[in-house]
């Protein structure tokens, strides 16, 4: 990655004030609130909010006493399997315990360093939420700042985002801009009002504007109240997305392909549960009583009825067939929506039993391995921009003598800004994979197929050795234990 040496613009960076590269919102005659309509439907769906504004799902009529379908309706069981798929995805490809190892080749100190700024930074905790973003829109915006000498990350919605490339598609510049809600301020209704939010990115400043209120019809106005001019020559931040597509900021969307299918889930699961909520409370027939006779009696199971001698009475009960068929319908559903997503949704009690070790999952789990090594390369490329960065913004803070979260000694400069990327394993291994791999190994030294430095190389990793060649010294120069020694 080229750094730009601060103060010095370059070609891309003069043409800044101009629209070249601009992604624009979607148009339309009122003042949009957000870039595009099909990535807010997205989002609805992974804040289970898709349903909001249908009529409640026991208001079988409205207002004018016409029947209202089912599907318009808001179901009464909603089933977050948006939100499910998002944050299964996220926490395999940028979990804590799979966050990538950066280093520098040959170079223990710069690799301390690189290492040290990803800890003060707190990106391995904080990249989570942003990650599950991106997976349900495609992108997502990710920026650092420093408050003092505390570093900062925050992360905006690519649907608030309106993102600017240069001709080599890095990222030049992104206008930040959606509608909040401000309770602490209420109109002459007693309701809390709406304002416009913007924040300005670019290579060479940060701006900050007021909230001018937001008004259906009217553009927002925006004045600026805080600017801070680094002219770094990069955006201090990173578009992270799932895929590169040609002259589109989005990449795909884990949802885009399953949104009807999850709405048959909710849907099918709704209908269910009202029908076994009737067969809990069903209704009460009665045969040889009068209308008055009916009125007098009250339901209750602490209560005898007196039906007389020729009263009869009973429950109009449904044999819940029905239900039975909805279920594997909807197993064909969940089915169907793990193979287009690529996710395995597996019952506990089934994977008991089966999935003992990290090669058992990885073949239960092999359709979302093959989804995370796609991810992987596309997200691998930002992360490492986005330490990069952080790590170059220390520095020059260091050098200005400006505190920074992290002791940096005077005049210290990485021998490279290369990192290399090591990702774990998706499924790390179990106390019983790591018995069976030692003794593999111990047995392949002992058979004299493999030297002790090669099996001691083989499994340095598993057992957190850094220094393969100090190990090994220490295993020549320890005494050899004998098991017969006290007799």
């Amino acid at each position: 990655m080229a750094f730009n040496i601060p103060n010095m613009l370059s070609r891309s960076q003069k043409k800044t004030q101009n629209n070249l590269g601009v992604i624009a919102g979607d148009t339309a005659s009122n003042v949009k609130k957000h870039r595009r309509d099909d990535l807010d439907v997205l989002n609805q769906y992974f804040d289970n909010t898709q349903y909001n504004g249908l009529s409640d799902w026991e208001m079988a009529k409205d207002s004018k006493d016409q029947y209202i379908p089912i599907r318009k309706r808001k179901p009464r069981v909603i089933v977050p399997l948006s939100k499910m798929l998002a944050c299964r995805v996220a926490s395999k490809l940028i979990g804590h315990s799979v966050f990538p190892k950066m280093l520098i080749e040959e170079d223990p100190d710069a690799t301390l360093f690189f290492s040290s700024v990803i800890k003060s930074s707190e990106i391995k905790s904080k990249i989570i939420d942003p990650a599950k973003a991106m997976l349900v829109t495609g992108s997502v915006f990710m920026r650092f700042f420093f408050n003092g000498p505390k570093l900062e990350l925050e992360w905006y919605n690519s649907n608030n985002c309106y993102p600017e490339f240069d001709d080599q598609g890095e990222l030049e510049r992104v206008r930040v801009q959606y509608v909040f809600t401000d309770r602490e301020d209420i109109d002459e209704h007693g309701r809390p009002k709406e304002k416009w939010f913007r924040l300005d990115v670019s290579k060479t400043s940060d701006t900050l504007y007021d909230n001018p209120e937001f008004k259906d019809n009217a553009e927002p106005v925006f004045k600026p109240v805080n600017t801070v001019e680094h002219n770094l020559g990069f955006v201090q931040g990173e578009w992270f997305r799932t895929t590169i597509k040609r002259n589109e900021p989005d990449g795909y969307s884990l949802l885009e392909d399953i949104l009807p299918l999850v709405d048959e889930l909710s849907y099918s699961r709704s209908q269910t549960s009202t029908t076994i909520s009737y067969n809990q409370d069903p209704q009460v027939w009665f045969k040889g009583m009068d209308e008055e006779e009916i009125n007098t009696l009250i339901r209750s199971s602490t209560k005898s009825w007196n039906l007389g001698r020729n009263g009869e009475v009973g429950a109009l009960e449904t044999n819940l067939n029905a239900t039975q068929v909805a279920e594997e319908d909807r197993d064909k559903v969940r089915l169907l929506i793990q193979d287009v997503v690529r996710v395995i949704m597996l019952d506990p009690e089934k994977v008991v039993g089966h999935a003992q070790s990290a090669k058992a999952m990885e073949v239960l789990h092999g359709p979302m391995i093959e989804l995370i090594d796609e991810l992987r390369p596309v997200f691998q490329k930002n992360l490492v921009k986005m330490v990069q960065k952080m790590s170059l913004v220390m520095l020059f803070q260091a050098s200005r003598n400006i505190p920074t979260p992290i002791q940096i000694p005077p005049g210290y400069t990485p021998s490279s800004f290369d990192l290399v990327v090591n990702w774990p394993k998706v499924f790390p291994m179990t106390m019983q994979d790591l018995l069976q791999k030692v003794q593999v190994v111990t047995s392949a030294t002992s058979a004299n197929v493999i030297s002790r430095e090669t099996g001691t190389r083989y499994l340095a990793e598993d057992f957190g050795v850094e220094n393969v060649e100090e190990e090994i010294q220490k295993i020549a120069d320890q005494p050899v234990i004998n098991p017969f020694g006290a007799f």
